[in-house]
């Protein structure tokens, strides 16, 4: 029995069969275009995966990108359209969208307000609507007893304070947002009150070093898990970090910019592996900036390489190097460490533009440089506790380069010496892996590798690891016809399942 026709209640064209509303596709997004207000939407809309992470961020200009990039609304609404509904301008939305979080109360109520985001998804209270407490993921254990920056937490049958995972000295926990802002919102885990005594300057040492102290932690904690469990705590850190900065002494005051510069960087990180680059490279500007206000040489140019990495996530190779060469500016006064980074991160920029003789010249100036690695900054210290990291990020290059056989080789080695923690790294390394054995014409191969990799790519939700698998499947193009296309094809599946 066929269909009877139906037309669009608004045009008369006839609507497409898979169409079950009354309208047709332009006419939806001609009104979606023309609204002088924003529509109302379901309740589904809110729970959409970029929206529960946008709203995780506690950046409302993340938020609006991901309420105008939602696929609800079957094209991407415009920053004209929707800063007219907000009353700013274009340009004034872009800056929101991109740069630091907005803090301002009023504005954070309105914007909210205008474009009806549920309260009880919020990190702040709207005037008359009380939050209720909306778990962004299942139920975990309560902690029956902890201690974070010296504060114990007795278990009185709330599940606002969760432990998710224990890497090394660092607790990774789950707090409801309305907590963590009852507590000042400084970030101090302390039961919905703030942990600060009256006297904060002579806590802001004792807090700087135990701060510091847990930054190795954190960039252990994604490797094994993945980043989305990490952003949460390393967010109330630096939350924390802030707060203590406004109140502190000059000298207490420079250490706490450094700290606070130092988990910039680490964010940058985590919202890179994430796969939000707006976000990583809001935080790779403000560690920037930091490192400035300090005038620490060696946190100027780490910072400057943090935002390099951000220009070989987007394959732009001349803006890695033009990054890497000023931080190499003057390498006498650079530590060992800092210039381990700028060279291997040098080293993927002339990978990009094709020179394979310069890659191999920066990474062996690199591992010759990296037994002397000694300091005591809190960051990049993958580079020392990473077995085989110069060698894996050789392998990346070839990879690049096209350099399949060459890079298969590496890779088995670097994977071989992988310590069973750093479950993130192996997942990454077993789709490079693959990609240097389809460019081998090892296609058989490739399909062992993405099978390994894809269940540590669910597991921990890694958007650096999925983008590698699906440059897998590009470099698999000869052999989509064949079984092991088919397989590799079915393994992909299952990512867009999850």
């Amino acid at each position: 029995m066929t269909r009877p026709l139906r037309g669009c209640a608004r045009c008369g064209h006839r609507l497409a069969a898979d169409n079950l509303g009354p309208v047709c596709g332009p006419c939806q997004r001609t009104a979606t275009h023309t609204r002088s207000a924003p529509p109302k939407l379901p309740a589904e809309f809110w729970q959409a995966d970029q929206m529960r992470d946008a709203l995780a961020s506690w950046h409302l200009g993340r938020v609006i990108h991901a309420y105008r990039t939602h696929p609800h609304h079957r094209q991407t609404l415009s920053q004209e359209l929707v800063s007219g509904w907000l009353g700013l301008t274009q340009p004034q939305l872009s800056r929101l969208e991109n740069g630091r979080a907005p803090e301002e109360l009023s504005k954070l109520i309105h914007y909210s307000d205008v474009l009806g985001i549920p309260a009880g998804l919020l990190w702040f209270d709207r005037p008359g609507e009380p939050r209720a407490r909306a778990p962004f993921c299942e139920p975990l254990p309560t902690v029956a007893q902890t201690s974070l920056l010296g504060v114990e937490m007795a278990d009185d049958g709330d599940d606002a304070w969760r432990v998710v995972a224990e890497v090394g000295e660092v607790v990774i926990v789950a707090v409801d947002r309305r907590t963590f802002l009852a507590g000042g919102a400084a970030g101090v885990w302390a039961k919905g009150t703030t942990a600060l005594p009256a006297s904060r300057p002579e806590v802001a040492r004792n807090v700087v070093v135990h701060l510091n102290a847990q930054i190795d932690g954190f960039y252990a904690a994604e490797a094994a898990l993945g980043p989305y469990p990490v952003i949460p705590s390393v967010l109330a850190q630096q939350k924390l970090t802030n707060h203590l900065t406004e109140t502190a002494r000059s000298e207490d005051r420079q250490d706490l910019l450094r700290t606070g510069a130092a988990y910039g960087g680490l964010l940058t990180w985590l919202y890179q592996d994430a796969g939000d680059l707006a976000a990583a490279t809001g935080w790779a500007n403000q560690t920037l900036e930091l490192a400035h206000r300090v005038g620490d040489t060696q946190l100027i140019r780490h910072a400057l390489v943090n935002k390099a990495m951000i220009f070989t996530d987007r394959r732009d190779g001349r803006g890695t190097l033009d990054l890497t060469a000023a931080a190499l500016a003057d390498q006498t006064r650079l530590c060992a460490k800092v210039r381990v980074q700028a060279l291997q991160q040098a080293a993927h920029g002339h990978a990009l533009v094709g020179d394979r003789t310069a890659v191999d010249v920066a990474l062996d100036e690199a591992a010759a440089v990296l037994p002397r690695v000694d300091d005591d900054y809190p960051w990049f210290n993958a580079c020392r506790r990473t077995p085989g990291y110069i060698e894996a990020q050789r392998a990346t290059c070839y990879n690049r380069l096209g350099l399949g056989a060459a890079a298969r080789t590496l890779w088995e080695e670097v994977i071989a010496g992988l310590p069973p923690a750093a479950r993130r790294d192996a997942g990454v390394y077993r789709a490079r892996l693959a990609v240097s054995c389809a460019q081998a014409g090892q296609p058989e191969a490739a399909v062992e590798a993405v099978g390994q990799a894809v269940a540590v790519a669910v597991e921990t939700g890694s958007a650096r690891l999925r983008g590698e698998l699906h440059a897998v499947w590009r470099q698999l193009t000869p052999w989509h016809g064949t079984q092991p296309g088919h397989e590799v094809a079915e393994l992909l599946a299952t990512l867009e399942e999850d």
